[in-house]
């Protein structure tokens, strides 16, 4: 499958380019949509209110990437996007997608793959719930790794105890351990990891991984 990173850019013409400052919420969980996303520049995190009125981190957008495609079949979106930093995106409503799709039919693929790898995050997130504090964390750290190919990612400790859904203690205790292990370095608001293969058997203890057809 290829990289879905900045797949999309080729249709950029075709949205509406804005720009939103730090703190502006996009749309919110419930709402009815109208169209999606494209995130040109800046940083846009992904929340999900659970049924008792927890809020969680559930992903972080960056560049490159499709965000809200819940939206464009008028269905509710099913998380709340919160801008982090001042960021350009590019809207597309629902008539500007059908546009796209009959001069690209290429871009109905695009789509559908962003749309099937948020479905497959919401399922994984769920999977999650009872794992251990250490495996979430791990599980999130590799996420962004993948999206990214990065070894650095830039995330401070209380965005990473809001995603995992305990105390920043909770995560700094995990992070020193780790520290001490070498398995990753931690500075003020990045984490940078060592070894890719032991954070993968923190997240595989006890645990057969489905594979993907």
């Amino acid at each position: 499958m290829t990289h879905h990173k900045y797949a999309w850019e080729p249709y950029l013409s075709k949205g509406i380019k804005k720009t939103f400052p730090q703190k502006t919420t996009l749309f919110h969980q419930g709402e009815i949509g109208k169209g999606f996303y494209y995130l040109f520049d800046g940083e846009v995190k992904i929340k999900l209110t659970s049924n008792k009125g927890d809020e969680r981190i559930i992903d972080i957008v960056t560049q490159g990437e499709l965000f809200g495609e819940a939206g464009i079949k008028k269905e509710p979106y099913f998380s709340t996007a919160h801008v982090t930093k001042q960021s350009i995106v590019y809207y597309f409503s629902n008539e500007a997608f059908q546009s796209i799709c009959k001069e690209n039919p290429a871009a109905i693929d695009i789509f559908l793959q962003s749309l099937i790898r948020k479905e497959r995050l919401l399922a994984e997130i769920v999977a999650q719930e009872n794992r251990s504090f250490e495996q979430k964390l791990a599980f999130f750290l590799l996420k962004m790794y993948n999206k990214s190919n990065e070894t650095s990612i830039s995330i401070n400790q209380i965005s990473l105890s809001n995603y995992i859904g305990t105390s920043r203690i909770t995560v700094y205790k995990i992070l020193q351990q780790w520290e001490k292990k070498e398995i990753v370095t931690v500075s003020n608001r990045s984490i940078h990891i060592n070894d890719l293969n032991r954070l993968r058997a923190i997240l595989n203890e006890d645990i057969i991984i489905p594979s993907e057809d």
